[in-house]
């Protein structure tokens, strides 16, 4: 890992770097214990790492196993990740799922993000128990078919990285942990991945989380793709942007796993 290359972020700012020892929240977690009835796996979003989970996964009480991978390319340096690819971050969710399924008999996951988009994924592989999805980056507010364009052009003419603009909060209790620029070449894989995502709808039972002051997914659009399949249960959370599990409502979120039957 390279300590420089991360910082603490709330709307777009930079509010400070990491010490050696909080270097330690990026790694991946596998917290086991001797049962083997179910699991949870939790991915997290574009540029960040398991440390967004660093608030809600203390609340989590009736899992064997509670495990959050680092997406490749993620939570190393900002180099390692303008060599990943969108298949890179496709093939750790699967391989932790079914490393998972291969232990647990029944697996839930939770993404945020991409990390939502990644367990829609799953949920079509994998007899997925229950999927908790966290403003799941299904549909953006920005307008892709530019955007990606003009990454492309910027490419072009020389440039590599941006300045990241993660943790899109409400809360000033907390901050993501993200890389401080973004590298060109992930920004086109994630994308070119949202604009060419075939939704399909997961036959699952669904708690969907959306924060109302989102500015990075459209949870207008993507609460139409959910509101009317069954078992699914739409949670609007009204102190909330996008960066959900660091948020204000964050408890509310773990108040609904701990209830699931």
């Amino acid at each position: 890992m390279n300590n420089d290359d991360f910082r603490y972020m709330r709307r777009g700012k930079q509010l400070s770097g990491l010490t050696r020892e909080e270097m330690t929240l990026l790694a991946p977690v596998n917290q086991c214990g001797s049962g083997s009835e179910k699991a949870l796996l939790l991915l997290h979003g574009f540029s960040s790492s398991p440390a967004v989970f660093r608030c809600l996964i203390p609340k989590i009480k009736q899992y064997d196993a509670i495990v959050s991978p680092v997406l490749q390319g993620h939570a190393e340096s900002i180099e390692s990740f303008s060599l990943s690819k969108a298949e890179d971050w496709r093939n750790t969710a699967i391989r932790t799922c079914e490393t998972l399924f291969s232990k647990y008999t029944k697996v839930d996951v939770l993404g945020l993000s991409l990390g939502g988009l990644l367990a829609c994924e799953l949920s079509q592989s994998f007899p997925v128990n229950h999927l908790f999805l966290l403003a799941p980056a299904l549909r953006l507010k920005i307008n892709i078919s530019i955007m990606l364009k003009l990454a492309q052009i910027l490419k072009c003419l020389g440039f590599s990285q941006l300045r990241n603009n993660a943790g899109n909060l409400l809360t000033n209790e907390q901050a993501e942990i993200a890389y401080r620029n973004l590298p060109l070449t992930a920004i086109i894989e994630m994308l070119t991945l949202a604009q060419n995502y075939q939704w399909v709808a997961p036959s699952c039972p669904i708690d969907l989380f959306l924060g109302t002051h989102d500015d990075v997914v459209d949870s207008a659009q993507v609460n139409e793709l959910f509101k009317e399949l069954p078992d699914t249960r739409i949670h609007w959370l009204k102190n909330s942007a996008h960066i959900l599990p660091l948020d204000n409502d964050f408890n509310e979120i773990a108040e609904c796993i701990n209830n699931l039957e």
